[in-house]
């Protein structure tokens, strides 16, 4: 933006182009360098280091977002800088003030994704995934870096939790099938459908292996009748589905009993089926004293850990988070559904089922589709439906 003004320092066009990808991929690299490797359970057997690196990682990719956002993007509109500006300044505040670094890193993420060749910036996205992940793994089953920690049902592969591992897990299968979805070939099909195996049954991880089981049958239903999925009704079912999964969430929460359970059979045997999750929600929700700004912890210990976004975010981000977050995700599933990007909304489709279960809708190693978040940033309002938005994927 600002190169611009200066007719010295501008390479031009073209050149700031190529620098403005870099920049964002090679922050991309290092946010999941952070997330993958520098989050896990070598910050016990190495804290300087880990401490150090954490600092580095974060403050490089900050740097280079920072300088991507001011420096290499071009705003054609004056409300679109101001509009970057105000969403920094919250999700830095409401980072702070909530304890919640990556809140502020995926909005860094998403507005510097615009005018990025997604492509590109997924396949990075991809490499650094997959070697951080299989990194960590060597790591924690050949030497002591990363310890065995036992819990619950299972052991938590190098990340203190095995719902931990499964986020890193949901974010490559989430940015493979993106990616490939145009050009799916058998290979795809069987590379995906046995990560989804994987998950299920080795870390266990419901929450990422019913988000990968859904967006399969997605893709597969949607390769046989493309228009089931390109159509009004569906799309106002999409745009329905967290509304309701939200609302869903806070009943669940407020009416069940752990004292007695049994009075509601119904919503028992499908708590039993979530792993419990409704007496945490009554528990731990209903327990909290909620407000505008939120500041309250929803992970660590037993008491503060709740596995579903639509109620965590009240509670870290407060109302006024949470009614910001809601708007801009509804947003975006509006104007994906008006400009008919059909696979962009089924793969929001899956990330909403996958956050239900979960509490990781801002952590970019498990939610590539951050990089979606241009749509709603920098589209002007009367776009026509006609104009393709900045997505991955063709239109029916």
């Amino acid at each position: 933006m600002y190169l611009q003004r200066f007719s010295l320092l501008d390479p031009g066009q073209a050149r700031r182009q190529v620098w403005a990808q870099r920049c964002f991929c090679v922050a991309l690299a290092l946010l999941l360098v952070l997330s993958e490797v520098f989050s896990s359970n070598i910050q016990a057997t190495l804290p300087q280091l880990s401490h150090l690196a954490r600092l580095a990682l974060t403050g490089g990719a900050v740097l280079l977002l920072g300088a991507k956002i001011v420096l290499l993007t071009d705003y054609p509109h004056r409300w679109q800088p101001v509009v970057a500006a105000l969403v920094l300044l919250y999700t830095a505040f409401a980072a702070w003030y909530g304890d919640d670094i990556w809140f502020f890193l995926a909005a860094l993420v998403g507005l510097g994704a615009k005018d990025v060749d997604l492509r590109d910036a997924l396949r990075v996205y991809l490499a650094a995934s997959v070697a951080g992940l299989v990194l960590v793994q060597l790591l924690h089953f050949a030497t002591p870096l990363m310890p065995y920690n036992f819990y619950c049902r299972n052991w938590d592969f190098g990340y203190g939790h095995y719902n931990g591992f499964g986020a890193r897990l949901v974010g490559v299968f989430l940015a493979w099938a993106w990616l490939r979805h145009d050009k799916m070939r058998w290979f795809d099909w069987l590379g995906l459908a046995a990560l989804f195996v994987f998950t299920y049954k080795v870390p266990g991880s419901r929450g990422a292996a019913g988000a990968m089981a859904a967006l399969l049958v997605l893709f597969a239903v949607q390769r046989f009748v493309p228009r089931l999925f390109d159509n009004k009704i569906w799309y106002a079912l999409a745009i329905a589905l967290p509304i309701g999964l939200a609302a869903f969430s806070l009943y669940a929460g407020y009416v069940y009993n752990p004292e007695w359970p049994y009075e509601r059979m119904a919503l028992l045997l499908l708590s039993i089926f979530l792993s419990g999750r409704f007496e945490i929600w009554h528990n731990v929700f209903w327990s909290s004293d909620l407000s505008w700004l939120g500041g309250l912890p929803t992970d660590g210990d037993e008491h503060h850990a709740i596995d579903n976004a639509f109620l965590a975010i009240p509670m870290n981000k407060g109302y006024l988070g949470a009614i910001l977050v809601a708007v801009f995700f509804l947003l975006l599933l509006w104007r994906l559904a008006k400009h008919r990007h059909a696979t962009e909304v089924l793969c929001l489709v899956a990330l909403t089922l996958y956050i239900f279960m979960e509490n990781k809708p801002f952590l970019l190693s498990a939610n590539p589709l951050l990089l979606l978040a241009p749509c709603v940033f920098f589209t002007e309002r009367r776009a026509p439906a006609e104009e393709s938005l900045p997505v991955v994927c063709k239109r029916p």
